[in-house]
């Protein structure tokens, strides 16, 4: 939860976007942070439970998200995702390209 309070000042108007089970159960989920005076929206953080995969929840939530940046008048719509796994390739058929590759390193 403190991560999540800490990201209420990221921009001008941040989302926490969330799909429930038919039960409640809440299945997948992702942060949306939307500056409108820029024509930006970042979408971050979209996870599905485990227990949910293959069940279109992830879909759900990017386009809600997706919806929500665009009436916010967010043109670019951004997001990022790991190259080598699986969601970059979901990523891309969604509509979504390559824009710039970030390395992070860490000493162990």
């Amino acid at each position: 939860m403190e991560r999540r309070t800490a990201r209420l000042g990221a921009a001008d108007d941040v989302r926490f976007l969330a799909v429930h089970t038919e039960d409640g159960e809440v299945a997948s989920w992702a942060d949306l942070y939307l500056d409108p005076a820029a024509g930006i929206a970042r979408i971050e953080d979209l996870v599905t439970a485990e227990a949910h995969l293959g069940q279109g929840h992830a879909g759900r939530v990017l386009d809600t998200a997706l919806h929500l940046a665009a009436e916010a008048g967010c043109d670019l719509r951004f997001l990022s995702a790991n190259k080598a796994k699986w969601p970059h390739r979901w990523y891309g058929r969604r509509g979504f390209a390559i824009a710039d590759t970030i390395h992070y390193f860490e000493r162990a």
